[in-house]
């Protein structure tokens, strides 16, 4: 039984390495990726301090968040940094969206 623990911690060490950040980037306003493009943020950290309980005007119902994708949209290498006050650490698919080592 011991032997299989060991083995699964290896395998849980593994996926909590994450990968060192190119740059942090901390912005107040969250990024739109329209459905036709493709973005690469370059394996950036990006944290969003906005104003807390507040919402986005420009998405009914939503929260702001980080990263929000309109369907069809694309987006790669990036990491999501918790915000001190709060405010999201998220993406938001607005319909279906391709997500790919996003951290």
């Amino acid at each position: 039984m011991s032997i299989l623990s060991i083995e699964l911690n290896r395998e849980g060490a593994r996926f909590c390495n994450f990968p060192k950040a190119s740059r942090n980037n901390v912005t107040k306003t969250g990024f739109y990726v329209r459905g036709d493009q493709n973005v690469d943020f370059g394996m950036q950290r990006i944290r969003l301090n906005g104003n807390p309980g507040t919402c986005n005007s420009k998405i009914p119902k939503q929260w702001g968040s980080v990263i929000t994708v309109a369907d069809g949209g694309t987006v790669r290498n990036v990491i999501l940094g918790v915000s001190s006050d709060g405010t999201a650490a998220d993406i938001n698919c607005m319909g279906s969206c391709t997500l790919k080592n996003v951290w």
